[in-house]
């Protein structure tokens, strides 16, 4: 295949996700500068994940082939779920947060994703293009695996960072700490279970092995949880009624003369 056959397959599952998470911003649409700016602070995230993930493997002695459940539930949880996730939460806290576009509890799904797609994207490019598996193959794959995984770590933590700001009682701080922790431990459990067959944890003819399978389970409980997330923080926009009240309007306006 061709290098650009290759970049669009890597790509294609990027633009369809944060197309589907945009449109359902039904009432106030965040500006595209800014989500393309959070998009790319996503891809930044790449260069200190990689060194944190590689400084604490090494502290910890721990890698997707270790030949024990701590082992690789410290590897899983730990060195990859959460210095990904922490690295995102980083820029959703920091940059997005305190902006002021950020003005409705849905922003922090959006902004979550969009920092999740970014990271996801150079991700995807590396795996499609330089990893051991690298090709069509691997692009499909992580198109209906990896990619989406991302972007529902991303709902969960914009989720409850959204909820955080706009929030009438408890600590803003410990919102936020939810989201964080619930990334992490979607994302170490879906990880966990994809480490299992190439790990010493279980023997190749084990039938312990389709364990394996649960990172498919949890993918599809994270799913189904982001779509519930949008939908509540969709139905509590402050800017629903505006928006119905400027669409009854709209159908309601007479037809001007040179209709007559």
């Amino acid at each position: 295949m061709t290098v650009i056959t290759l970049l669009a397959l890597a790509l294609a599952p990027i633009v369809f996700i944060f197309t589907y998470v945009y449109l359902k911003d039904k009432y106030d649409k965040e500006p595209l500068r800014y989500l393309i700016i959070t998009f790319i602070l996503g891809i930044c995230t790449a260069a200190p994940v990689l060194y944190v993930g590689e400084q604490l493997r090494i502290f910890t002695q721990t890698s997707a082939e270790s030949s024990t459940i701590i082992e690789l539930m410290i590897y899983a949880f730990f060195v990859v779920a959460t210095t990904e996730e922490g690295m995102k939460y980083l820029v959703l806290r920091f940059y997005n947060y305190p902006h002021k576009e950020f003005d409705e509890p849905y922003d922090g799904i959006m902004y979550g994703v969009a920092v999740s797609l970014g990271f996801a994207a150079i991700e995807n490019v590396l795996y499609v293009f330089l990893s051991d598996g690298a090709g069509y193959q691997t692009g499909l794959l992580r198109m209906f695996t990896a990619v989406p995984a991302h972007a529902v770590f991303g709902v969960m933590m914009g989720y409850y960072v959204g909820h955080a700001k706009f929030i009438v009682e408890g600590d803003p701080m410990i919102e936020q700490l939810k989201g964080l922790g619930m990334a992490i431990l979607f994302h170490g459990l879906y990880d966990f279970f994809l480490f299992l067959p190439s790990s010493g944890v279980l023997e190749p003819e084990s039938a312990w092995g389709s364990l394996a399978l649960l990172a498919f389970v949890t993918l599809f409980v994270g799913i189904r949880l982001a779509r519930k997330a949008m939908r509540e923080h969709s139905a509590i926009s402050p800017h629903k009624e505006t928006h119905d009240a400027a669409t009854l309007l709209e159908e309601e306006e007479p037809p001007s003369n040179s209709e007559t």
